[in-house]
């Protein structure tokens, strides 16, 4: 228990330190926008590139971890799509924005440093590999759903989204390491040292950005909708994905399907809401999900590592 503490309590403190100094108006909503960039763009991405090259260069591409994790993903996101449907009553747009929201864990902010703090440096791809075939499958169910009708908008808009993936400075950096590692290609010594610099700030950095992103009030009539997405993004999710590892043999590394588990059961991704705000649908209440989910998975995380470590 003192290993998950030891992992938790400073992860979650620089969470709510953000949010705190947020409260306090130490940050308004510009500077808050500059410090996510600053993160998202900057120090992330060195922080996943040198930690793919430099983990282990044996079994990189399990396709049966990752096939089994999809499977999953497309679980969630399809049955939760239906179910807003019929107990929501939501249309086609509003629905795919909701079942995004159920199925997207926030592997960049939380999901890379996370697992990389728990189970180290070897963690880094298992966990760029989910990041990459997630956002891939997520985002093209959601823009296929959330699209008009109209077959040629539709094509538009999927090929927006993957110019976008590929504008992704995360599915960049996970690339960019893959290549590395296949080809193995030297990592030339001054550009080490400047990226691991980078790095070194990127976990406090992004903790905090996602603390100040926080600040935000939950409306009360969301309770209902919030409760059912919390539901399938901090319980059921991961169960599924324990059960599919677990209870159906395989060839998968232990340690790959310990940051499987711990991966699904983050909260709502930070990229559901550009989404949502791009379909101009469910802002509210997706800012409202990711906050609760946010908090609540303090509670699963840390339940979740105690069972793994």
């Amino acid at each position: 228990m003192q290993t998950v503490l030891s992992i938790t309590i400073p992860f979650f403190s620089i969470i709510f330190l953000g949010t705190f100094f947020r409260a306090r108006n130490f940050f308004n909503e510009a500077a808050s926008r500059i410090i996510t960039k600053f993160a998202f763009f900057v120090t992330l991405p060195p922080y996943v590139f040198l930690n793919i090259v430099k983990s282990s260069h044996t079994n990189i591409f399990q396709w049966d971890f990752i096939i089994r994790f999809e499977i999953v993903t497309i679980l969630i996101i399809t049955f939760s799509f239906l179910f807003s449907k019929f107990l929501f009553q939501y249309n086609n747009r509003k629905a795919s924005i909701f079942s995004l929201n159920s199925s997207y864990p926030n592997y960049g902010f939380l999901g890379i440093p996370l697992c990389i703090l728990a189970f180290g440096k070897e963690a880094a791809i298992p966990i760029s590999m989910i990041l990459f075939a997630d956002t891939i499958i997520l985002l093209t169910f959601a823009t296929f759903f959330a699209s008009e009708t109209n077959e040629s908008k539709i094509y538009k808009k999927l090929f927006f989204i993957l110019l976008n993936m590929i504008k992704n400075p995360l599915i960049i950096a996970v690339l960019t390491g893959f290549i590395f590692v296949v080809f193995n290609i030297p990592l030339y010594f001054l550009i080490d040292k400047v990226l691991n610099m980078l790095s070194v700030a990127a976990p406090p950095t992004l903790l905090f950005a996602l603390g100040i992103m926080l600040w935000s009030k939950v409306d009360i009539k969301f309770v209902r909708l919030i409760t059912v997405i919390t539901i399938f993004r901090l319980i059921i999710h991961p169960l599924l994905v324990f059960c599919i590892y677990y209870y159906f043999p395989s060839s998968v590394s232990p340690l790959w399907i310990n940051v499987a588990v711990l991966s699904s059961c983050l909260p709502v991704a930070a990229t559901t809401f550009a989404m949502a705000g791009y379909y101009d649908t469910f802002i509210k209440e997706t800012s409202s999900s990711i906050l609760v989910t946010t908090i609540l998975s303090t509670i699963s995380v840390s339940t979740i590592l105690y069972l793994l470590l």
